[in-house]
């Protein structure tokens, strides 16, 4: 029995530390405790309980399965709950939207829209500049064609007998010679018909070779065939809903873990001033950046929480005759001054209920129940690691004008500040130095600084700004050294 006891206080021991941080079972004010926390945690969460004799002495080996909320409620009742306050003066600031709506019917949409082209196409000839100038030629000799046919026509009247068509082959050679009764042409009139038959045939092969020569032919064959189908299901969601059920059960959850939730109700009307927005349009748009920088300045909060519950109105059960719901919880949390993300999870999870609205308050207890503890333990666990291994913080000097020696100085006394570790330069210029370090000291960083340049006469007038884990130093009044970084310019 004292062997199992002692297992006991060992697993108790162990657990505080897994919660608190290493080595905070030694810290003398837990220590006094632990036997009372042991006594607290009920049999049935010790499992596993092993026995054995080794070298003569008996040894037992039990293990703990225990609740984190259960216990971290206990190690606060017991007063040991050394990290409650720190992540209390941390406060989160949470907005969430909470949609409840019905599942897409895919075999009912609401509009479908089937589109089909086809183009086919031979090819395309130009030839304008040839055209032109054979329609031109074509013209010139169909004139002379029928001048000469006139002419001819004309010595063939009066003839008692005449073949036209030997008439009309014989003309190029001599038109006098007709029969005698006709009527004779003149050798001058034979010769002008001549000449305009030259002259018409000349002008055909000059446009001929024109045409030739000139011709610009581009040809094109193509099949194009274009299919297009559009189909629209019933919307998802919409308008978001005017109470958050989720958010409320979520807030009750968080609370249990002692963390400082601001409420969002007045801040978020007070800021959108009736314009309703919802958590999507935040996210892709630009008024997240400006929300979270408001909700740092007006707000006071060093975290923001956003998140989204969806809530599917799934029908009526066959089995239980209920109806049946289904939802999925999404959140993120990050810090306002630097966006380091501390917390997120996704949660799904389905219930019933006698109407829409009890299965969607059934639901929504459940999505906190499940995601509170997980956000909760996650925001916990980050101050847990942050009191053990410090904060990181961008530390910034700067001044009109700073000499090697002053930085030097500077540098050498950061590192006698007792809990600044790891300290690195990441910038240096003529007016400006930059650090990046660790500190878990309990006194603000900017005061244990000045602190430790007390006695150096060049840091006599130092002035200095704090925006989260971005602290600002300035050889002189930082609104008139540096008004940029003073007012936020130096943030990472």
């Amino acid at each position: 029995m004292e062997a199992e006891r002692a297992a006991k206080r060992q697993a108790a021991a162990v657990a505080i530390e897994k919660v608190l941080g290493p080595n905070a079972s030694l810290d003398p004010r837990i220590a006094a405790k632990v036997d009372a926390v042991a006594s607290q945690i009920p049999e049935e969460r010790v499992i596993d309980v092993r026995s054995a004799t080794l070298n003569g002495f008996y040894e037992v080996t039990a293990t703990l399965v225990l609740d984190d909320k259960e216990f971290r409620s206990l190690l606060s009742d017991l007063g040991i709950a050394v990290n409650t306050a720190t992540a209390r003066s941390h406060s989160i600031l949470a907005v969430m939207d909470e949609f409840l709506t019905s599942p897409r019917d895919l075999n009912a949409p609401l509009e479908e829209l089937e589109v089909i082209r086809s183009e086919v196409g031979q090819s395309f000839h130009d030839r304008s500049k040839a055209s032109s100038r054979s329609a031109s030629a074509s013209a010139s000799a169909s004139a002379s064609e029928t001048h000469v046919d006139a002419r001819a026509s004309s010595s063939a009247r009066g003839a008692e007998s005449h073949d036209r068509g030997a008439e009309l082959a014989g003309r190029g050679g001599s038109l006098a010679a007709h029969d005698r009764g006709s009527t004779s042409v003149s050798a001058t009139e034979a010769k002008s018909l001549q000449a305009s038959d030259r002259r018409a045939s000349a002008q055909t092969r000059s446009a001929s070779s024109a045409s030739s020569s000139t011709a610009d032919v581009a040809s094109e064959q193509h099949d194009n065939q274009f299919y297009m189908k559009l189909v629209k299901y019933q919307p998802q969601g919409g308008s978001p809903e005017k109470t958050s059920q989720t958010y409320n059960a979520l807030v009750g959850q968080l609370q249990d873990y002692d963390l400082r939730v601001l409420d969002n109700d007045a801040f978020r009307s007070r800021y959108f001033k009736g314009r309703p927005l919802t958590i999507q349009e935040l996210q892709d748009g630009a008024e997240l950046a400006k929300y979270v920088s408001f909700a740092r300045t007006d707000g006071n909060a060093d975290f923001f929480m956003v998140g989204t519950s969806v809530i599917v109105d799934a029908g009526t059960s066959p089995v239980t005759g209920d109806l049946s719901c289904t939802g999925i919880l999404s959140l993120k949390t990050y810090s306002t001054a630097d966006g380091e993300s501390i917390a997120s999870e996704t949660i799904s999870e389905a219930s019933s209920g006698r109407t829409v609205n009890d299965c969607a308050g059934n639901l929504a207890k459940k999505l906190a129940a499940l995601a509170g503890p997980v956000v909760g333990a996650r925001v916990q666990e980050y101050w847990k690691r942050r009191s053990a291994y410090g904060r990181e913080f961008v530390l910034t000097l700067t001044g009109k004008s700073l000499p090697l020696m002053v930085k030097t100085a500077f540098a050498k006394a950061l590192k006698g500040v007792p809990g600044v570790e790891a300290d690195t330069q990441r910038a240096s210029s003529s007016t400006r130095l930059q650090v990046v370090l660790t500190y878990k000291g309990a006194d603000p960083l900017d005061q244990a600084i000045a602190a430790a340049l007390g006695e150096n006469a060049a840091f006599a007038a130092l002035d200095s700004r704090t925006n989260g884990n971005q602290v600002l130093l300035c050889l002189g009044p930082c609104d008139e050294v540096a008004p940029a970084e003073a007012s936020g310019g130096s943030a990472r």
